[in-house]
């Protein structure tokens, strides 16, 4: 989506990014670690490369203090700071629990990743082909819903308009399937909706009520939710569009988390994600075997998130793994090392304009501070 020339545009300078102070989580002068110094650096040098409003940033290390850094600005217009308690859009990184939730339900023997999508959900093109893996891992062959003109025509004309699940998948579901399940990898946001689908029609309620009872709950993320509406609770940050070779920024709108769905729709904190990332690392909800699984039955990416393979529900970027996340104003990273149960949180209030649609600021910062941490 491109920035409406007619909203207000600036350029930013570094002044206006850099110099924020960067948060830990405790201790100060003398008492902080290099290291920590070093993390401050990556991200300020992230921030410098791509013009970007504000960034949290978070690293935690067994053994070793939490740190935690907010960074710029959460509203350009009045200079308002970006702090650590915000509430952000996570996005795609939604598609981690939605899958969590499926893998929780198999090991429980509710599903299996063998049963076919038209057990569950009717008309889909091959349904008695797709199987719950083959969404899970992005190669069902189903076109991305999202990605239609007929869905971007409507939702831009509405951000805010309530869209149920059926309504998202029914713009993929007319199109011809790209290619047969298994055959390859593509990433599409109608893989995980359909997975949310499943998830209401074997549990008999609705998606939102299994995240709180079977994750937010358990691992006590009391500042996430899956909502149905575009209000964040305060205090939250200005979504803005940044073209990349100017600095040149816009506001983008806030959307509804229901043309998401199970493909994008929760709200979360840094903190949260922290934790989320830890659990990803770790498989508590879902035990040893599933996470193994779900990090095994991967394929290379060649399409859509820069990840190297993609499993269920999570993609590995460097040995880390964990789920990244995009899209109108906000982008995310939420990564695990699973050898040094290291986690790495990061959110920024901006997604690129000006070439390289593609790019995600935040899977930018993570991968400098991964390079901080491995060298350390």
């Amino acid at each position: 989506m491109s920035i409406d020339p007619s909203r207000r545009r600036f350029a930013q300078g570094i002044c206006a990014l850099g110099l924020m102070p960067w948060l830990a989580s405790c201790g100060d002068g003398d008492d902080v670690p290099a290291v920590e110094l070093e993390y401050a650096d990556a991200v300020r040098g992230m921030m410098s490369t791509y013009f970007l409003p504000g960034v949290l940033a978070g690293v935690r290390r067994p053994g070793q203090r939490q740190w935690n850094g907010a960074f710029g600005k959460a509203n350009l217009d009045t200079g308002a700071p970006l702090v650590l308690a915000s509430s952000f859009p996570i996005r795609s990184v939604t598609k981690s629990f939605t899958v969590t939730i499926v893998l929780q339900l198999v090991r429980d023997g509710v599903l299996t990743l063998a049963d076919t999508i038209d057990r569950y959900v009717p008309d889909v093109p091959n349904g008695h082909l797709i199987t719950l893996a083959d969404l899970a891992g992005m190669q069902s062959g189903l076109v991305d819903y999202s990605a239609t003109t007929p869905f971007q025509t409507e939702f831009i004309d509405d951000f805010l308009r309530s869209w149920t699940e059926q309504e998202l998948v029914d713009f993929a579901l007319v199109e011809p399937v790209l290619f047969q399940p298994g055959a390859e990898y593509k990433y599409s946001n109608t893989n995980t909706v359909l997975l949310g689908m499943t998830v209401e029609a074997v549990t008999g309620v609705t998606l939102a009520e299994q995240m709180g009872t079977r994750i937010f709950g358990p691992l006590r993320l009391s500042s996430s939710a899956y909502p149905f509406d575009a209000d964040l609770p305060a205090p939250f940050p200005t979504p803005y569009g940044v073209d990349i070779n100017t600095g040149v920024a816009g506001e983008y709108p806030q959307i509804s988390p229901t043309s998401l769905a199970g493909s994008g729709a929760i709200r979360s904190t840094l903190a949260d994600l922290l934790s989320w990332g830890d659990e990803l690392g770790r498989g508590s909800l879902i035990g040893p075997t599933l996470l193994e699984l779900r990090r095994t039955q991967s394929r290379p990416v060649t399409n859509g998130p820069e990840y190297d393979n993609y499993g269920l529900g999570v993609g590995e970027i460097g040995g880390w793994w964990g789920h990244t996340g995009s899209g109108v104003g906000y982008q995310l990273a939420c990564m695990n090392d699973p050898v040094s149960g290291t986690t790495i949180a990061v959110m920024v209030n901006a997604s690129p304009e000006g070439g390289r649609r593609d790019l995600n600021f935040a899977q930018e910062v993570f991968e400098a501070l991964a390079e901080v941490v491995a060298a350390a």
